[in-house]
């Protein structure tokens, strides 16, 4: 039998990390060793965190990482409880919280933190080329891939980006990585080796920037943003008061506002940065869907200093780790030895894969299928939410949604943790020290059966709504 929870004195200093994880940790430690019997009404967020000298936000965040992990379940008007083990599920583990992994919770768990495809045959349509090129695999899968091995797609696919207004494109141009993140971090180790160690982001950015800055002892300084994203005024500012002269943001669908740039805005960008002769990484991997009428990119503008980054991983698979960067002009050869360095160059089973993908029209199916099925969610999101004020973006699997007031974001993820519903609040990408809005980003989990997705949708609309004095604590 377990203590009363009035005597649970967790010793947080025990625990490495950011406070809430310590209690998260504390709380999996005390229902795994039966400190906390199953049934174990937990106090109030508030309450709670007098007692510990924490924030209340501090205990919603780790109530919503333990509801997560199946430690904690909670009940509309009655509270929160340690839950009981189940028998179809290995006890609780650690959850990476700002990582891929995902909630082992089944059906009853509504996972909108991390996007995911929809699975419209993608596997089946690999398999089977992969199939075709371990027929005809030969001798030169024994060797290194050389840096003209992958010319053939790297030609394929300039075809394929030939509905981005990114500039002349010549497959030179081209640099092939593993994932857009693998493409970011290897920019930011070519554009700052003889520069300042500072690379100025969104002040709300997608938090593989700020690891990939990580690895590179890169610091990063936050530039304020409004509904069209950095603010040309912020930027003069903060590269005037740093001296940095590297830039990383996502003009057309922001990651997590999805706040769009237009022309004028643009342009402004590209102006301070010929003005200052700043380096641009232009994370387009969320880029609007194939139309005639896109705003030009970066890179079409100042084709000398961008460095365009895009994937397949949004539209075709994510796990077959596959992006590419457009090289300003003059810098493919050299990016592409800088390539070859940090990772020996493509797998050759990858290549041949790619190749025929784009050559036989499968990723072109493939991306507007996954299109029509994003869309069709995108809608039912928008219809659910309906007078909430989401942003969102044709083609895009995210919503942003400001809450109304009073609602803090933490205790809105925490109480919809307790709901079986996971999102995650704006801080988890803040930079800096700034003010962060009352909003949450909401994945569209395309994988998700979809009735269930309309069920956690109207979790957050009725949540939203009703105000954060409806609930559990």
């Amino acid at each position: 039998m377990g203590m009363r929870i009035e005597d649970w004195d967790p010793d947080l200093a025990r625990h490495s990390g950011p406070k809430f994880k310590a209690l998260a940790n504390a709380l999996r430690e005390a229902a795994r060793s039966g400190e906390l019997a199953p049934g174990t009404r937990l106090p109030p967020m508030r309450d709670l965190a007098w007692r510990l000298k924490v924030t209340t936000g501090t205990v919603a965040r780790a109530y919503q990482l333990a509801a997560t992990e199946g430690v904690v379940e909670s009940h509309v008007g009655r509270g929160s409880f340690i839950a009981a083990p189940r028998s179809d599920r290995p006890a609780p583990q650690p959850l990476l919280y700002e990582s891929v992994d995902r909630a082992d919770g089944g059906d009853e768990i509504a996972d909108l933190r991390v996007p995911r495809l929809p699975d419209l045959g993608q596997s089946a349509t690999i398999g089977r080329i992969l199939a075709q090129v371990a027929a005809e695999m030969d001798e030169d899968v024994l060797d290194y891939t050389p840096l003209r091995r992958d010319l053939a797609c790297r030609e394929i696919l300039v075809d394929w980006m030939a509905h981005r207004p990114v500039g002349g494109l010549d497959a030179d141009d081209l640099v092939l990585t593993n994932g857009g993140q693998h493409a970011i971090t290897l920019v930011m180790s070519l554009a700052l080796a003889d520069r300042p160690g500072k690379v100025m982001v969104e002040s709300l950015t997608y938090p593989g920037i700020v690891q990939a800055a990580r690895l590179m002892r890169t610091e990063t300084l936050a530039v304020a943003m409004d509904d069209q994203g950095m603010i040309p005024a912020d930027l003069e500012r903060v590269t005037r008061e740093s001296g940095a002269r590297l830039i990383c943001l996502t003009p057309s669908a922001q990651n997590p506002t999805l706040a769009s740039m237009g022309h004028e805005r643009r342009s402004q960008i590209v102006a301070i940065a010929r003005r200052h002769d700043l380096q641009i990484i232009e994370d387009e991997c969320y880029a609007p869907s194939r139309h005639t009428d896109a705003l030009p990119t970066l890179r079409m503008l100042a084709p000398e200093r961008v460095w365009h980054v895009a994937s397949l991983s949004k539209v075709v698979a994510a796990g077959l780790r596959f992006g590419m960067m457009i090289c300003p002009e003059g810098m493919g050869q050299s990016a592409r030895i800088a390539a070859q360095h940090s990772h020996m160059g493509i797998s050759l089973p990858i290549l041949a894969l790619v190749r025929r993908l784009i050559e036989g029209g499968e990723a072109a199916r493939i991306a507007h299928d996954v299109l029509v099925e994003v869309e069709d969610r995108r809608w039912l999101a928008l219809d659910m939410l309906g007078g909430l004020g989401a942003v969102t973006q044709p083609g895009v699997p995210l919503l942003w949604l400001p809450l109304p007031a009073p609602w803090r974001a933490e205790d809105f993820v925490a109480r919809a943790a307790a709901s079986g519903v996971i999102l995650r609040p704006a801080s988890d990408f803040r930079v800096g020290s700034g003010k962060t809005p009352e909003a949450v980003r909401i994945s569209l989990n395309c994988r998700q059966d979809r009735a269930r997705l309309a069920e956690a949708l109207a979790t957050i609309a009725q949540m939203a709504h009703s105000g954060p004095d409806i609930g559990p604590e």
